[in-house]
């Protein structure tokens, strides 16, 4: 079945444009960048502080969970390399595929994000661009074969429980004061 969705992926969607759409897409995710820029905002304004924190812990502990126990434990082979794909558009990526790394911290990240108090406009319209972020660096692994559907399916679900839970141990380690 992954094998299938990957391939219905290059037929149907291959183009110019999508090709330079999920480069640009995968390369937000390197190193985890835009997500430790969101974080450091939200860190450097008292009032969201604490909720900054909690987005650095995710990438932070979802870039360490992934790259250093669930990827060598699984050793899972990258469907460019188990299929001779040769329509690769990235240099080949190093290491194991499951679970995808990008989409883990993305989703730890987004998750994170969401949890930040607020329900105006722009609140929920930064919460959306978080989640919506996090879908588009996810499919662009799809895209470029470099993870099957299920590396991406258990990283996304990782990373949002490994997102929620670094903001309930924030909170819960950096109790919010109140006035006397």
């Amino acid at each position: 079945m992954d094998i299938a969705i990957l391939d219905l992926i290059q037929v149907h969607l291959r183009s110019p444009l999508m090709d330079a759409l999920m480069l640009a897409a995968t390369h937000l995710g390197d190193l985890a960048l835009v997500w430790l820029a969101a974080g450091a905002v939200l860190a450097a304004q008292p009032r969201y502080r604490r909720y900054g924190a909690a987005v650095l812990l995710a990438v932070a502990a979802t870039a360490v969970l992934g790259m250093l126990v669930l990827k060598p434990l699984f050793g899972r082979v990258r469907p460019f390399e188990a299929y001779g794909f040769m329509g690769l558009l990235v240099p080949p990526p190093a290491g194991n595929s499951f679970p995808s790394n990008h989409s883990m911290v993305s989703f730890a990240a987004a998750a994170a994000l969401c949890c930040v108090p607020g329900r105006g406009r722009l609140s929920v319209a930064l919460k959306a661009a978080g989640v919506a972020l996090a879908c588009l660096i996810a499919f662009s692994r799809l895209y470029l074969y470099v993870h099957y559907p299920s590396d991406i399916l258990v990283g996304a679900v990782v990373g949002a429980a490994v997102g929620v839970l670094s903001v309930r141990l924030v909170l819960w380690l950096w109790p919010e004061k109140t006035p006397s």
